[in-house]
């Protein structure tokens, strides 16, 4: 009996050590399992068959990571050009601009694109390879500040050329066509713009050729003349491309210079052979009857027609996105999402409310100028806006006046705001934007006596 026991005693201790090794032969194998994160060789073979356009599934899981923004989204004081990048070879990166999305029948990224161009729009994006799963999606949002005006003198504290806010123009051209010699463009790095670099009617380096036989017209005619260039060179495009139409008024705002008296386009030597004359714009004014926008660089102003023959200089790149959007803080200021400026909500008078209740007051421009200066909202440093800034709010997209988005800015006055850019022509007078409709002006320079309605900004 006792040596049964014994025999039996063996056999259980054989086969508990027998289990305890098959434990451990197990979890070792379970440990060497490279479908086991917790393998030292997981995340290495991973990224290999990553960076080898391996399409396998790494054990039933999606290699594809999701695509990467670069510079990174947030706001910036100097423009950059937006590149979206795969890590994986062969994969295509599909991206939208207004939040929703992306799949294969959005948008193929191609090539870099300029902040300016996709400021304050929601860019989501999506890398795809056939035979992998689809990358998660990557987002994000940029803002970039509104161009210099170009004023080099300052005519008060707090004024536009004193604060100097902005990011400046930086032009390459005119440049000859490789393909097409006779063919000349411009090209703005802060925008991502392609111009032509002759206004319509004239050709050559410096727009010497035709002179001055430049084409002039109607909105309709400079419209037509805009796209012929699509056709030249046997269909190849003016200077190789094919995408050639009048500006917006976006665009064509940032070649102004607030300056200069006359000729006011900002850079002469980039933009060649520009008249002291109007020039039509793309944009469509959608309060009847029909008319257009145009520049006069004249004075650098801009007003409403619909008949007159004005001059046209033509741009190629895609237009810019102007879908305005705004970030409301809750304590009387928003943000705008594509400038990255915060506004004061409420005109000067109301009162800070959701509803920004009340008629607002007005004020000349060296009282804006000091009230601004020395408001307390928001913890934050105030000053007047230059006239690019504060034109960044108009909402041309708007058929009845104020033309400002009112669920960002309640109880806007459909009325004339100050800036703080003084009238080159006039010193006496400034620049103001008209959010109304009673007169067909975007903005125009005004005495500085006068009193007009106010706005203040912050960086």
């Amino acid at each position: 009996m006792k040596q049964y026991l014994r025999r039996k005693s063996w056999i259980q201790t054989f086969f508990c050590l027998l289990s305890i090794l098959f434990f451990i032969n197990c979890k070792q194998l379970e440990l060497d399992n490279q479908c086991d994160p917790h393998f030292s060789g997981y995340y290495e073979t991973l990224l290999i068959k990553i960076l080898s356009g391996n399409a396998t599934n790494h054990c039933g899981m999606g290699l594809m990571l999701a695509p990467v923004f670069s510079p990174a989204p947030g706001h910036y004081t100097e423009p950059h050009f937006i590149s979206i990048s795969a890590f994986t070879p062969g994969a295509t990166i599909y991206f939208t601009t207004d939040g929703s999305v992306p799949t294969p029948t959005s948008t193929p990224y191609s090539s870099p694109v300029s902040i300016w161009r996709l400021a304050g729009q929601k860019i989501r994006a999506i890398a795809i390879k056939p035979g992998m799963d689809d990358s998660p999606i990557s987002e994000g949002t940029y803002s970039l500040l509104p161009l210099k005006t170009g004023q080099t003198t300052s005519y008060a504290s707090g004024d536009d050329f004193f604060i100097g806010s902005g990011i400046s123009t930086n032009y390459t051209g005119p440049t000859a066509s490789t393909t097409y010699p006779n063919d000349y463009t411009t090209f703005d790095q802060s925008t991502g713009i392609l111009w032509k670099s002759c206004s319509q009617g004239l050709e050559g380096p410096t727009c010497a050729i035709n002179s001055p036989g430049l084409t002039g017209g109607t909105f309709s005619i400079l419209d037509a003349s805009c796209t012929a260039l699509n056709s030249l060179n046997s269909g190849s495009g003016y200077a190789g491309h094919k995408t050639w139409r009048l500006p917006t008024v976006k665009e064509i705002i940032t070649t102004a210079d607030t300056s200069k008296i006359n000729i006011t386009i900002i850079n002469p030597t980039a933009l060649p052979g520009t008249v002291d004359f109007a020039y039509w714009a793309s944009t469509p004014f959608l309060i009847p009857p029909s008319r257009n926008w145009y520049m006069n660089y004249y004075r650098s102003d801009i007003y409403l027609q619909n008949t007159t023959g004005y001059r046209g200089r033509c741009v190629a790149s895609p237009p810019p996105i102007e879908t305005l959007s705004f970030t409301d803080h809750g304590d009387g200021t928003l943000k705008d999402n594509g400038t990255g400026l915060t506004w004061q909500k409420c005109s000067y008078g109301q009162s800070n409310d959701s509803t920004c209740s009340g008629g607002g007051n007005v004020l000349d421009w060296n009282t804006a100028l000091t009230y601004c200066s020395s408001l307390n909202l928001g913890s934050r440093s105030w000053r007047l806006p230059n006239r690019n800034e504060l034109v960044s709010l108009y909402d041309f997209t708007k058929s009845a006046p104020p033309m400002i988005d009112q669920s960002a800015f309640p109880n806007t006055l459909s009325n004339h705001y100050w800036t703080s850019t003084t009238y080159a022509e006039t010193t006496a007078n400034a620049w103001y934007t008209n959010f109304g409709t009673t007169t067909t002006n975007l903005y125009e320079g005004i005495a500085k006596v006068t009193n007009l309605y106010v706005r203040c900004v912050s960086n």
